[in-house]
C-alpha cells in the first residue's frame, strides 16, 4: 500500500506560496504508482489494486493543493479512457505510465472564452482558461474550446508550446495557494487537429460530468479529517482532552469523519460497478455526496475554530494553513443546484 507518511511529510516541507509547485508532492505520488491507478490494468506498474477515492481523501488529508492537482490528473485519465481514439490511449497512458502530469481546465470568463478556428488539419485558438491547476508545470492539458457553437475537448502537450505563459494576475487566494491555479492564455496558437479528444459536446456528457464531483468531494473530506487530527493534537498538547466541552465536540466531529467515510465506500462500490448504476443514480449520488461532504466539512470547519480558538489562526499553527485550504476548496460550482436537483430526484422517485 501507499505509504501516505512521507508524502505528507513532503507536503511539510514546501512553502505556501502561490506561485510554487508541488513538485516533490507529485514526483512522491509517481514513485508510489498512483498517478497510474485509474489506467487499464496493463498499463499500471503496480498491478495492486487501490481504491481511488480513499486515495484522494488520503493525499487531501496531506495537503489540498496536492490533493486538487492530482484530482485533475485521474479526471483527465478518465476522459482519455471514456473518449480517446485506440492510438490516443496507447500514448498518454505510456505517459502516465512514466510520471508525466494530465489536468483538465474548463474554466473561463464569458468574456474571453476560448474558441478554435479550423483550418485545414488546423486549429487556430482564441481566449484564455482561469483557474489552470498545476499551470505549466503540467505536461498534458485537455482544455475545451468552442467550435461553432459546440464544445470540443483537445489534449495539449504544454512542453510543446514555450510561448504560453502563466498569468498570476486573478491567483492570489488566501488558500489552495500552491495548486497554482494560473490563467493561461491561448490566442494565437495553432495545434493539430489530431490532439482532438473525442467528439463533440462529449465532455458535459453524463453522468459523469456531474459525477466526477465524487472525486473533489474525497479530496476535500481528506482536508476536513485533517482539521479535527489538528484539533486533537492541539486539544492533547494542551492537556484539555479530558475538558467536557472539547469532548464534546469532539464526539460530534468523530461522527461526521465516520459517516463521510461511508460516502466514501460508496463511491467506491459505484466506481467499481458503474454497470449496475443509471445514469440518473450515478448523477443523484454525486450531487448527494457533493452536498453532504460540503455541510461536514463547514461544520468541521466551525468545531475546530471553536476548539482551538485564536491560537489556531496564528500562523505556523497546524490548523491555520488546513482552515484556509479547505475554505477555499469547498467553493466549487454549482452547490444549489446540486441540492435542488437532490430534492427533485427524491421527488420523482417516490412516484413509483
Amino acid at each position: 500500500m501507499p505509504n501516505f507518511a512521507d508524502i505528507n511529510s513532503g507536503c511539510l516541507k514546501m512553502p505556501e506560496d502561490s506561485r510554487h509547485f508541488p513538485a516533490t508532492a507529485m514526483q512522491l505520488l509517481h514513485e508510489q504508482s498512483l498517478l497510474q491507478i485509474n489506467l487499464p490494468k496493463k498499463f499500471r506498474v503496480n498491478a495492486e489494486r487501490i481504491p481511488i477515492y480513499e486515495t484522494l481523501s488520503k493525499i487531501g488529508k496531506c495537503n489540498l493543493s496536492a490533493g486538487r492537482i492530482y484530482e485533475g490528473h485521474l479526471n483527465a485519465i478518465k476522459l482519455i479512457k471514456d473518449h480517446g481514439s485506440e492510438s490516443q490511449k496507447e500514448y498518454f497512458f505510456q505517459e502516465a505510465r512514466i510520471g508525466r502530469l494530465f489536468s483538465v481546465w474548463n474554466t473561463e470568463m464569458s468574456s474571453e472564452a476560448l474558441t478554435a478556428q479550423v483550418s485545414y488539419s488546423k486549429l487556430k485558438l482564441n481566449g484564455a482558461k482561469t483557474f489552470c491547476s498545476g499551470g505549466l508545470q503540467i505536461d498534458h492539458a485537455i482544455i475545451t474550446a468552442e467550435v461553432d457553437e459546440d464544445k470540443q475537448m483537445l489534449i495539449l502537450p504544454l512542453k510543446e508550446y514555450p510561448k504560453l505563459i502563466e498569468d498570476w494576475s486573478l491567483w492570489n487566494p488566501m488558500g489552495m495557494k500552491n495548486s497554482v491555479s494560473c490563467r493561461i492564455d491561448f490566442s494565437g496558437l495553432e495545434v493539430s487537429s489530431d490532439l482532438k479528444l473525442g467528439k463533440l459536446n462529449v465532455y458535459q456528457q453524463q453522468p459523469w460530468f456531474s459525477g466526477g464531483a465524487m472525486r473533489f468531494a474525497a479530496v476535500q473530506f481528506g482536508g476536513a479529517e485533517a482539521l479535527m487530527l489538528s484539533a486533537i493534537d492541539h486539544l492533547n498538547a494542551q492537556n484539555k482532552s479530558s475538558d467536557p466541552y472539547q469532548q464534546q465536540r469532539m464526539g460530534t466531529m468523530a461522527i461526521l469523519i465516520e459517516s463521510g467515510k461511508f460516502w466514501l465506500q460508496k463511491a467506491q462500490k459505484i466506481d467499481d460497478n458503474q454497470k449496475n448504476y443509471t445514469s440518473a443514480e450515478i448523477v443523484n449520488f454525486a450531487d448527494m455526496m457533493r452536498s453532504a461532504i460540503l455541510n461536514i466539512s463547514e461544520e468541521i470547519l466551525q468545531l475546530t475554530e471553536r476548539s482551538i480558538g485564536v491560537q489556531g489562526f496564528m500562523e505556523n499553527h497546524p490548523m491555520e494553513q488546513v482552515y484556509r485550504d479547505l475554505k477555499v476548496y469547498l467553493k466549487q460550482p454549482g452547490p444549489d443546484l446540486a441540492l435542488k436537483n437532490v430534492g427533485a430526484y427524491t421527488f420523482d422517485y417516490y412516484k413509483k
